[in-house]
């Protein structure tokens, strides 16, 4: 199940969410100079994993760098923010759960099936 694109902040990259079973994948395409998350966290475990390009990522303080191939859990509650090096890095958070179903709403976190339900921001 494939949902439109967004931006959760004006400067932040064009964002997706896609649901199949098991898990909620969230892509985020660095597209433009300057775009970038901002510092937040999230009440559930999710992995960040670079498929394309690279970024620096804070988790709870400490940066790395991620790099195509690259994948980190962010732990629940630890802030996090992601900087692209290069235009057009995209980059997948990935929620797991036994009981999510695609066109179904179990298992998916609150804030993202928020995300499915309201209106796509262009």
């Amino acid at each position: 199940m494939q949902y439109l694109e967004y931006r959760t902040h004006e400067d932040g990259p064009i964002t997706s969410i896609h649901v199949e079973k098991g898990r909620v994948i969230i892509a985020m395409d660095f597209d433009v100079p300057g775009c970038h998350t901002r510092l937040h966290s999230h009440t559930f475990d999710h992995w960040m994993e670079c498929t394309s390009g690279s970024a620096r990522i804070t988790i709870d303080g400490v940066v790395s760098v991620i790099k195509d191939g690259d994948r980190y859990l962010v732990a629940a509650h630890k802030q996090h923010d992601i900087y692209p090096l290069e235009l057009d890095t995209v980059l997948r958070c990935i929620h797991e759960h036994d009981d999510i179903e695609a066109g179904k709403h179990d298992g998916i976190p609150l804030e993202w099936l928020h995300r499915l339900t309201d209106e796509a921001i262009a």
